[in-house]
């Protein structure tokens, strides 16, 4: 190792000196040969690989960048499924609806969005805002249509608790409750779903809870039921009976009202399906409703069962043509208490007419009534035994007139013929005994006793008679009863 000339190794004044005016630098050498480096000539290696990875870590940031402002702008890149209809949003205003199923692009959040909502059908239960709090158990075993009565009357308290326990109030002061479910759709108009305007909606709550849509649905369907049922009787809202000429059922009638609500709200939303799904009275009194509906059923069931017996009976009795032959009857009786004799008389005319198979004119038009069963049969009867009398009274006039002839030409011989033929007769008669008397007896006393099995014979005769006239007579009357029932009916009727 050697030193640059002008410099004082030993460190004195002169080397200080020397120090100050010039930086100093050393010469390394190995050997002979070797090219001497200077430090700045062995710093340029770590400067030019301090720009080199600043320059890398440039680029990268640049990349990074520009992957961000992709990622961000593809952001806004929006898939809308088959059963959903959008509207595009730009810094909150909406620029264009009824956006088709497909790809969309519009402005990334927050500058822009797109809306979202499914055109399906989406389902409400409303199980237990009008309905008891019921227990496992017990919702067991209202699904079990074998114990469900039972298992409904052995529970319940006669108080309801508010906090737990809902209910409807009838038009007539009853107490009922009731389950429903209703399927709703969102409305599709020319610019698009009017909910997605009025209805502001996060979609993570909706995940987290029941949704403002969803809230605003089954608020209207409660106000439409609570309208329904305080219109209508409990026979109405529980079993769908009224008397009223234009019944609407409770169910109509709630879809309607819920409805009504939803439209003065503007909220797009169209109510699909509108089901009562159960129904049941006041638990403490389960059992008393239960029992007048059974009645009522088997009321139903004989009622019916009364009015497929008569038109059996009709049928049987006039066939096809008992229906307006019994209106015509009807007729013919109301004119006859009004007092409309001669408008009486034309209507049994027609009557007879209809029974015979002609063809009558009845309010301008003309009936042929096809009559058969018991009235065709009884009217050849009764033609019959017409044709029989008239044939018998005939040849008895015929006789007369002959046997008026003889005795005119000779009496005696006349009645000679008579008297055989009238003894004749007389012996012949089954009860007639016969007793043969020995010649020229001037007294004879008997003691005469009816032959017994002849007044056998004659009471068993007799009392077949009495039993057929009885029978008859039973007949006639349960006719005549059946006949006064169905004018009392009619009379109510029409009252």
């Amino acid at each position: 190792m050697s030193t640059m000339p002008g410099t004082n190794a030993g460190g004195g004044p002169g080397g200080g000196d020397a120090r100050r005016r010039r930086a100093a630098s050393v010469t390394l050498r190995q050997g002979e040969g070797h090219r001497a480096q200077s430090v700045g000539d062995l710093m340029d290696p770590a400067n030019k690989s301090l720009a080199d990875a600043l320059r890398i870590a440039y680029r990268l940031l640049l990349a990074s960048i520009v992957v961000m402002i992709v990622l961000f702008a593809a952001s806004g890149l929006t898939q809308i499924e088959t059963s959903e209809v959008g509207m595009r949003v730009t810094l909150g205003k909406i620029v264009e609806r009824g956006l088709p199923p497909g790809a969309v692009i519009s402005w990334p959040s927050p500058f822009g969005d797109v809306l979202k909502v499914k055109r399906t059908d989406e389902f409400v239960d409303v199980k237990r805002a009008f309905f008891p709090s019921l227990s496992k158990t017990e919702e067991d075993t209202l699904n079990d249509p074998a114990k469900r009565q039972q298992g409904l009357a052995d529970g319940g308290r006669d108080f309801l608790d508010p906090d737990s326990d809902g209910a409807l109030l009838t038009a007539d002061g009853f107490m009922v409750h009731t389950r429903w479910q209703v399927t709703y759709r969102r409305k599709d108009g020319s610019d698009g779903p009017t909910t997605l305007e009025r209805i502001a909606s996060d979609p993570q709550e909706d995940k987290d809870r029941e949704s403002t849509e969803r809230q605003i649905v089954t608020a209207a369907i409660r106000r439409g039921v609570v309208v329904a049922a305080a219109t209508m009787t409990v026979d109405e809202v529980l079993y769908d009976q009224s008397e009223k000429k234009n019944f609407r059922r409770v169910d109509v009638v709630a879809k309607e009202e819920a409805q009504k609500l939803l439209n003065q709200m503007d909220v797009g939303i169209e109510l699909q399906q509108f089901k009562k799904v159960d129904q049941i009275p006041p638990r403490f009194v389960i059992k008393s409703f239960n029992d007048v509906q059974s009645a009522q059923a088997r009321a139903g069931t004989e009622r019916t069962d009364a009015q497929a017996e008569a038109q059996n009976k009709l049928a049987q009795a006039a066939g096809e043509g008992a229906g307006v032959i019994l209106s015509q009857i009807d007729v013919y009786e109301s004119r006859l208490q009004a007092g409309k004799t001669a408008e009486a008389e034309a209507t049994l005319g027609r009557i007879h007419d209809l029974m015979q198979r002609r063809t009558v004119v009845i309010d301008g038009k003309e009936v042929h009534a096809t009559v058969s069963g018991q009235v065709s049969t009884r009217l050849s009867d009764a033609m019959q035994y017409r044709t029989s009398v008239v044939s018998r009274a005939r040849a008895e006039a015929s006789a007369y007139a002959a046997k008026l002839g003889a005795f005119r030409s000779n009496p005696q011989v006349f009645l000679s013929g008579e008297w055989t033929d009238a003894y004749t007769a007389f012996s012949r008669s089954e009860t007639l005994q016969t007793m043969l008397l020995p010649p020229n007896l001037e007294r004879l006393v008997l003691r005469i006793n009816k032959d017994p099995e002849v007044d056998k014979q004659v009471k068993m005769r007799l009392a077949a008679k009495e039993a057929e006239d009885a029978a008859a007579k039973r007949v006639k009357e349960r006719a005549d009863e059946i006949y006064r029932k169905k004018l009392e009916g009619n009379s109510l009727e029409g009252g």
